[in-house]
């Protein structure tokens, strides 16, 4: 193994998440553990706004303290060149998840809805959803086959839209046991 891979293998990515990935990860498929072990290696972020979402859902306030042990809440500054791709509407997550990100570059946002993720691709901000988390859960060991199905399985039967696309991928990730 070459200095340079080390050196990436020990670096910690910085991920700031937007809350529909949070549900379906955190509560839905019950990843609170796999985030425990994820954010030992990596900075997971959510704005202040995206917490408020998050908690405002029924099932969130039992998972607080876990959440608060593996996420650190931030106060970001609003893009303001964002304002018009959210029909200037400061409301939801995204924008404030995309407003982080334009102003820390090396960060990835953690985005599944697809007009949100094509707002990060016209201004350049690296984004990935809720499949590339799982995928860079299995890559550090942190997800089990056995959880993979699971994750698969609860992913599968619940309400959260993936394209045929998203969905091969998701086969693809959580049935390859390399």
């Amino acid at each position: 193994m070459t200095l340079l891979n080390r050196f990436l293998e020990q670096h910690e990515q910085t991920y700031v998440f937007d809350t529909s990935t949070l549900i379906l990860l955190f509560e839905k498929c019950g990843l609170v553990d796999a985030f425990a072990k994820f954010t030992q290696k990596n900075k997971l972020l959510v704005p202040s706004r995206v917490m408020e979402e998050f908690f405002a859902g029924k099932n969130a306030e039992h998972h607080r303290l876990a959440f608060q042990n593996c996420f650190t809440a931030l106060n970001v500054d609003l893009a303001d060149e964002l304002l018009p791709y959210f029909n200037f509407d400061s409301t939801s997550g995204e924008i404030w998840v995309i407003s982080y990100a334009l102003k820390n570059p090396s960060c990835i946002c953690v985005i599944d809805e697809r007009f949100a993720s094509s707002v990060c691709l016209a201004f350049s901000v690296t984004t990935i959803g809720a499949i590339g988390i799982i995928e860079e859960m299995k890559k550090e060991g942190i997800l089990s086959p056995c959880d993979l199905q699971g994750i698969r399985d609860k992913i599968r039967n619940s309400r959260f839209y993936l394209s045929k696309i998203l969905c091969d991928e998701l086969d693809r990730i959580c049935l390859d046991h390399k």
